[in-house]
Formats: structure tokens, C-alpha cells, sequence
């Protein structure tokens, strides 16, 4: 007696399957959509609000950012979800920073 071959597909590796979670950022939380195998080494985050329809996040007007970054940087963090939030920071930190060429004036949008 012969099996029949099996008709199921076998799953790529955890690693390389796309990851949903959420993380909290200045109190409000984004669900975040972190693909892994993007682009050749180029990972790709997908920043959203949780909401339907969709609100202002930390990190963006319309509830949505894209993101790409390079698979050694989110390896040399301690996880994708704590890279998605370091980034997040980093685009505040950058949002809110002065401009040298209006000599230190806060942005109004």
C-alpha cells in the first residue's frame, strides 16, 4: 500500500512568517504588522490604529506609517516588538526636534 501525497503546504519557519502585535506608545496603543523576509535583507513594519475607522496614532496623522529597516538592525535588537517601539520614539524624538534653520521654533504642524 502506497500514501497518497500529502496536499497540505508546509508552513515557512516562525521566523519568516509575518507577526502581528501591538505595542503602546505615549499612552495609545497601534497595532503593528512586522514582515520579516519584505525585500531581499529588508524587513518592512506596518504601523495602523486599532480603531475603525482608523484615528491619529503617535506616529501618524492618518492611523498608518510604513516602515522599512535592514534585518541586522532588528536583529541587534532584543525583539521586532521592541525595534517597532524604538522607532516609534525615534520618529517623536525627530517630529519634535528644533530645526536649525528657523533657529529653534518648535514646528506648528
Amino acid at each position: 500500500m502506497s500514501k497518497k501525497p500529502s496536499r497540505r503546504k508546509k508552513a515557512p519557519p516562525a521566523e519568516r512568517r509575518p507577526q502581528t502585535f501591538k505595542i503602546v506608545v505615549e499612552a495609545q496603543e497601534m497595532i503593528v504588522s512586522y514582515e520579516p523576509n519584505w525585500i531581499a535583507d529588508t524587513a518592512h513594519f506596518e504601523y495602523r490604529s486599532p480603531h475603525k475607522p482608523p484615528r491619529r496614532i503617535p506616529v501618524s496623522d492618518t492611523g498608518y506609517l510604513s516602515h522599512f529597516a535592514a534585518k541586522e538592525e532588528i536583529e541587534a535588537a532584543a525583539s521586532p516588538q521592541d525595534f517597532a517601539r524604538e522607532i516609534a520614539l525615534a520618529l517623536l524624538r525627530a517630529d519634535r526636534a528644533p530645526d536649525d534653520e528657523d533657529g529653534g521654533q518648535l514646528r506648528l504642524f
